[in-house]
């Protein structure tokens, strides 16, 4: 008659699950830590976004009012420029001047 089978201990297998059991919830610690980091970086860079968005509007509007007529009309006599008094055009094809009074 074959001997009995010797009794198997339950504490490795009760070791194991618990070992599997903390790396889980060490694994999901790690996650949710990464997670919350990149939220709040995201949140920076929404913020600075933001902030950029305002200064390129900011400078949009003074692009627009420095290219208005009434403020082009104001720095050019500022530095001394007078209106045209009457307009010419060069045809260099011809050797003309076009729009030029009669002289004589």
């Amino acid at each position: 008659m074959p001997s009995p089978a010797p009794a198997r201990s339950v504490v490795p297998f009760i070791v194991l699950c618990v070992g599997i059991l903390a790396a889980a919830l060490l694994g999901v610690l790690l996650l949710n830590t990464q997670m919350a980091a990149t939220a709040y970086e995201i949140h920076d860079k929404q913020i600075a976004l933001n902030r950029l968005d305002e200064g390129e509007a900011s400078l949009r509007a003074q692009v627009e009012e420095a290219g208005s007529p009434a403020a082009l009309q104001t720095r050019a006599t500022e530095l001394g420029m007078v209106p045209a008094e009457d307009i010419r055009f060069v045809l260099l094809s011809e050797g003309s001047i076009l729009g030029a009074e009669a002289e004589g």
